[in-house]
Formats: structure tokens, sequence, C-alpha cells
């Protein structure tokens, strides 16, 4: 159960942070698709579960933290 006294984060650092998980399994899905209809399969497209995540966590970098709410 979540707890809904924690007050969420406003900043952009953290913003940034929650979209991982929902584009990795974006990035998972678009595989699948892509190996079932084109040439390519995922021994080829594998170097994009290192592509996505590295460069979310290159934007998050760059990110303001302005704003930011933690310990």
């Amino acid at each position: 159960m979540a707890d809904d006294n924690k007050p969420h984060c406003p900043c952009a650092r953290c913003r940034i942070r929650s979209i991982m998980g929902p584009l990795m399994m974006i990035t998972v899905g678009a595989i699948f698709l892509l190996s079932e209809y084109t040439h390519y399969g995922i021994d080829q497209l594998w170097p994009l579960f290192l592509i996505v995540p590295g460069i979310i966590m290159l934007v998050q970098s760059l990110a303001s933290r302005e704003g930011h709410i933690g310990s």
C-alpha cells in the first residue's frame, strides 16, 4: 500500500526518473513487435536495452534539482 502522506517531489530529475519503468516496458514491447514484423531479431535489437536507460539517465543527470524534496 502506498504511503499517501509522503510528499511527491516536483523536481524535474525525479519526474524523469519515474518514467524509467514505463519506457523500458515500451522498449520491450517495441523490440518484440519489430522482431515479429521485420527481419530484425532480438539478437540485433538487444542494445536498445542499454541505450534507452542510458538516455534516460543522461537526461536525468542534466535535469534541474530545483524544488527537490528528499533526505
